[in-house]
């Protein structure tokens, strides 16, 4: 749950920032840049609060006699907030030795991934319909840092996972032999 704390600093962050830009604005643009961005470092703000809580949580619901705490890790990403920065407990396992980031896992986060799957989903739309390079800039209007490589391994990471379906369809149907499912159910059929 979010303190009072973290929701005073949201509110001074925002209201400091709207000062600073009413007081040195010059023209509609840059004050619907300046509030655009302010936004997005408030949204920053209060969803890293809100990744940090989920792993507070998710450390007081462990199982105390397995999983013990190792430390923090830092995890840098890319949101449609912008880049983030947030810590998560590691956790090993007293048995087997294996250790895990329980928040990662939750939330069915890679480990290795800089983008978050929301901002992934939308680069990957973008990239089907425009060139990396001009697929970066879009976004980058967007989230700040997302570069044509980062749109290029997203795409490549769903393709691969599309591919990866795709085989194992045409497995089931010409090597299995199984009839794919039908979507709808005709009322009657004329041959």
């Amino acid at each position: 749950m979010l303190n009072i704390r973290q929701i005073v600093g949201a509110v001074l962050l925002f209201v400091t920032g709207l000062v600073k830009l009413i007081g040195g604005c010059k023209d509609f643009y840059e004050l619907e840049k300046g509030i655009h961005e302010l936004c997005q470092k408030v949204c920053n703000q209060i969803f890293t609060w809100a990744l940090e809580q989920l792993d507070t949580r998710l450390m007081n619901e462990r199982d105390r006699s397995t999983w013990r705490v190792v430390g923090f890790r830092d995890k840098t990403a890319i949101s449609t907030f912008g880049e983030f920065l947030y810590k998560r407990r590691l956790y090993k396992n007293k048995k087997t030795g294996e250790t895990s980031f329980f928040l990662d896992e939750l939330l069915g986060w890679p480990e290795r991934a800089t983008i978050t799957p929301r901002l992934k989903e939308l680069a990957v739309k973008l990239s089907t319909e425009l060139p990396f390079d001009r697929a970066a800039e879009i976004l980058s209007h967007l989230a700040p840092g997302v570069s044509s490589m980062t749109i290029w391994q997203a795409t490549r990471e769903v393709g691969e996972v599309l591919q990866r379906e795709g085989q194992e369809k045409r497995a089931a149907v010409f090597e299995d032999g199984e009839a794919p499912g039908g979507k709808e159910v005709a009322p009657e059929l004329c041959i």
